[in-house]
């Protein structure tokens, strides 16, 4: 495999994760069944902290989705989160996968080309 079709698959494989409109614990939950969904993934950009005088604050990591995801199970997890996920069809799909292992799940939306998926979720306590 060549460095360009190696840096082809990881783009492919990279999943753009957000949470909005939960505590800082729960984001910090999400944040860590990712984590051990896909252990080889490096947590780019985590933004943890909270927004000034109550203001909306985005949580978001880079996961890297290349492979299945590893079972996490049922998580617990106060409240809901709002989470968008955007990136290659398959890598979205494992992220959606080990998402629904770790908590309940509501499809809130889903915009589909053919190089790259958006999906909005719901998810609360599974």
């Amino acid at each position: 495999m060549t460095s360009d079709a190696g840096a082809s698959r990881q783009s492919s494989a990279e999943v753009v994760v957000t949470a909005t409109h939960c505590s800082e614990e729960a984001a910090r939950v999400l944040l860590d069944v990712l984590e051990r969904a896909f252990p080889e993934a490096s947590a780019e950009g985590v933004a943890l902290e909270p927004g000034p005088h109550g203001k909306t604050t985005v949580w978001c990591t880079t996961v890297l989705a290349a492979d299945q995801p590893a079972t996490t199970g049922p998580t617990g997890l106060d409240g809901t989160v709002d989470v968008g996920l955007q990136g290659g069809p398959r890598a979205v799909d494992r992220v959606v996968a080990a998402l629904t292992d770790a908590f309940g799940v509501e499809d809130r939306g889903t915009v589909a080309g053919d190089q790259e998926k958006e999906v909005d979720l719901l998810i609360r306590a599974g």
